[in-house]
């Protein structure tokens, strides 16, 4: 099938590109400390049910948006020995760990009402008193055999909220994890506005945190091999910058210093590369990829700019909020 603009091409083979490369993990040190982490959950949880565990119970990961903190946690969820699923004397399938990704503006109330909905609870809680509700859910957990929590996107939990909100929020978390009858062991994962939180001493005193570093200049090398992996390892395809492209430090910036969406970059690129029969990827490839994200104009493409280290990538559309329009760019965009 065609029209003016092109041809739609069968998306099998693209489909099936994406698939295979967005299953490669990159390993990195982090792979190994995160591991290392959750071992000493495992210990202590099997422990704590012996009745002789401690009472660190939780682990934290706090990173900026895009660093990839999700993706390096279900990766391990999926693969590590102790959270694998296992068939009950029933023959149905069950899962040691609950995972629950919270929602915008969630309160401590909603958030226990959320996860007692992804453990499947058909019965109504919603007017249970707040305080009651983690012994419910810890009830259903302890019923079903799940020994761990997985709770992402914490800080949705802690944005423009207040003291007392908060107070809510770290009073359900204390609940979830102190409990003498069921010693449920959680991995929590946010970004930096979850350190509200984690300020409380109960809480404190019952969670290690692990960060996740943005990349900076030091790390110039590991960024040179990551875009190696991608591009090559992942994709099989080949690139061909110059250094004069300064293509490390373009990536870096243009992914605000995160790996995960640093990542994600090469990632688009490639898949574009492929679906125009392209297998190497250059400069103009990057720049491409940059303008489709942000919608920039050229003046502000981290991969185009000569200024490159001057620009933000989220003021990347502020040239509309100043109502200034580029000649140079009309025909292009």
């Amino acid at each position: 099938m065609s029209y003016k603009f092109g041809t739609l091409a069968d998306i099998g083979p693209l489909l099936d590109f994406k698939s295979k490369v967005r299953a490669y993990h990159l390993s990195s040190a982090r792979d190994a400390d995160f591991c290392k982490r959750t071992n000493q959950l495992y210990f202590n949880c099997e422990a704590s049910h012996r009745g002789v565990g401690t009472e660190k119970r939780a682990l934290c990961i706090v990173a900026p948006a895009g660093s990839g903190k999700t993706t390096l946690v279900n990766y391990h969820l999926d693969r590590l020995p102790y959270f694998q699923s296992a068939i009950d004397k029933y023959g149905d399938e069950v899962s040691p760990i609950l995972r629950v990704k919270l929602p915008p503006a969630s309160t401590a109330k909603s958030a226990v009402l959320h996860m007692l909905k992804k453990l499947r609870v058909d019965e109504n809680y919603s007017k249970k008193p707040e305080p009651e509700l983690p012994d419910i859910v810890l009830g259903h957990m302890k019923a079903l055999g799940v020994k761990y929590l997985f709770l992402d996107e914490l800080q949705h939990g802690v944005r423009g909220t207040k003291e007392g909100f908060i107070k809510r929020m770290q009073d359900m978390l204390k609940s979830l994890i102190d409990s003498d009858d069921w010693p449920l062991h959680a991995i929590f994962a946010g970004t930096e506005d979850v350190l509200p939180l984690l300020q409380d001493d109960q809480i404190d005193r019952r969670t290690n945190v692990m960060r996740l570093r943005p990349l900076e200049a030091r790390y110039a090398k590991f960024v040179d091999g990551l875009i190696r992996e991608i591009i090559v390892n992942a994709c099989e395809m080949t690139y061909s910058f110059d250094p004069d492209d300064e293509v490390t430090e373009r990536l870096m910036r243009a992914a605000n210093y995160t790996m995960g969406t640093a990542i994600l970059l090469l990632q688009e690129t490639c898949f574009d590369a492929f679906l125009a029969g392209s297998n190497e990827i250059t400069i103009s490839h990057l720049q491409e990829t940059y303008r489709t994200k942000t919608g920039c104009l050229k003046r502000d493409n981290i991969f185009e700019a000569a200024n490159f280290k001057s620009i933000k990538p989220k003021n990347a559309l502020a040239d509309l909020l100043l109502r200034k329009e580029e000649s140079e760019d009309a025909d292009v965009y």
